[in-house]
């Protein structure tokens, strides 16, 4: 089942919801809570805006690169202005609802922030982002009330915590608030 991509109208809204509640995220708290370090390699995925990819691209430095996946069109493009703005060269995006492209256990870090809650599929992008993680390596999520509220098929913090722990070997190693950190211990 491929997701599907929202509408303009939808998309726009999110936009400005977006950029008027960065207002009162602290964007580079998440990401340090994550721990990347110079030269990881770290997939956004639903990077949306990309106001995880370009800070975080400046933390992973020239040894490291930061994937951008999001499977709206004008999302990709709004990352691209804003890799060419900035003259990133550590930062490639990927147009896809799932399917990375990416190897096997070759992904450092992973943010699902603000995504998870609207793919219908979850099953099938737990599967590419188990795939795709190293061992130790860590998933960051965070679902806030409005990617929440858009939803019917809802899943709590716990029943991630524990589908996680369940089906793909993934620890809970730390938590502030709504944001989680997991750990990939096995294959």
């Amino acid at each position: 089942m491929k997701q599907k991509q929202m509408s303009w109208l939808m998309f726009k809204i999110m936009t400005l919801t977006m950029s008027v509640f960065k207002i009162f995220r602290n964007i580079d708290k998440e990401i340090y809570f994550t721990g990347i370090k110079s030269g990881y390699i770290v997939l956004d995925f639903g990077c949306g805006l990309g106001f995880n990819t370009i800070p975080a691209s400046e933390i992973v430095g020239h040894e490291g690169k930061i994937f951008a996946l999001d499977n709206h069109k004008k999302a990709i493009e709004i990352v691209k202005r804003k890799i060419k703005k900035y003259k990133l060269k550590n930062i490639e995006t990927i147009l896809s609802d799932c399917n990375t492209g990416l190897g096997d256990n070759t992904i450092d870090a992973v943010f699902l922030h603000n995504t998870f809650p609207m793919i219908k599929n979850k099953k099938r992008v737990l599967n590419e982002i188990h795939r795709v993680l190293k061992i130790k390596g860590k998933l960051s999520y965070i679902s806030r009330t409005g990617s929440r509220l858009m939803v019917k098929n809802k899943m709590t913090n716990k029943g991630l915590t524990d589908n996680l722990k369940r089906e793909y070997k993934m620890e809970l190693i730390k938590q502030n608030n709504e944001h989680l950190l997991f750990q990939k211990t096995e294959k």
